[in-house]
């Protein structure tokens, strides 16, 4: 086993103490933040009923009720995450949200939800089975015809990034100490044996990450240090989300009736 619950309550521990309130919580890289955020949010629309599980410090969940009226139900593990969440004001936001402490293994709604969505959370469960476990009571808390919105790792894309860097001589970007990555056909297996139907995937990050992971450091100075805060990425960030070259992306899935 890679990893354990407690080396995740640690990890986010700090990230809690480091970040606070702010937006670079668990992703210090703001423009992969508001690209995930604009991704999300496609999703979303007014008068839906919402669950977000990983919902960390409760950034993403104020600027979703500040942007759409919606009913948001919101936790996260980590009772340090979940105690800045809870702190939040949110005067004037058009939606409602509750955060909380929870643990997707522990989830027990069955059909109260228009839509789910994870915040790269299932990733952070440490065996095969345990994160099965958490699609499966996903997939309960859906309403028939809800949606769950998937953004976690997904090996496809590290393997087709790492190829990349490859042919250009940069040396293979690692899985995360404290995520399991998803194998893509083996999740969209179980989600249908769970009757819930495959409906896009959505690339989001993969014109970002080539250009910030493969095409940066291709043309950095062997003297200089590659760094997010590089200019350069504020171009990277608008190119077109083409191909599949970044471990994180969105499988979209359907709840159909049984």
């Amino acid at each position: 086993m890679k990893f354990t619950s407690d080396d995740i309550v640690k990890l986010y521990e700090s990230e809690a103490k480091k970040h606070g309130e702010g937006g670079t919580s668990t992703i210090q890289d703001m423009r992969t933040r508001v690209l995930e955020m604009e991704a999300l949010f496609s999703y979303v629309r007014d008068g839906m009923k919402v669950l977000e599980i990983g919902c960390g410090n409760g950034y993403v969940g104020e600027q979703l009720v500040r942007r759409f009226d919606v009913e948001l139900d919101a936790f996260d593990f980590s009772h340090d995450m979940a105690k800045i969440a809870i702190a939040r004001t949110l005067a004037g936001a058009r939606g409602k949200a509750r955060f909380s402490q929870g643990d997707v293994l522990k989830l027990d709604r069955a059909s109260q939800y228009d839509l789910v969505f994870t915040e790269r959370c299932i990733q952070n469960l440490a065996t095969w089975d345990e994160q099965k476990d958490g699609l499966r009571r996903i997939v309960t808390a859906l309403k028939t015809g809800g949606e769950y919105v998937m953004p976690e790792s997904f090996w496809t894309g590290l393997n087709n990034l790492n190829a990349a860097r490859e042919e250009v001589g940069l040396p293979p970007i690692p899985e995360s100490w404290h995520n399991r990555f998803f194998d893509e056909n083996d999740t969209r297996d179980w989600m249908a044996e769970m009757k819930c139907d495959f409906v896009e995937q959505n690339c989001f990050l993969s014109g970002y990450y080539f250009g910030s992971r493969v095409l940066l450091p291709a043309i950095t100075p062997k003297d200089k240090q590659v760094t997010s805060k590089s200019i350069l990425n504020d171009f990277f960030c608008a190119l077109p989300a083409a191909g599949d070259f970044c471990p994180m992306k969105i499988l979209r899935f359907r709840k159909r009736a049984n």
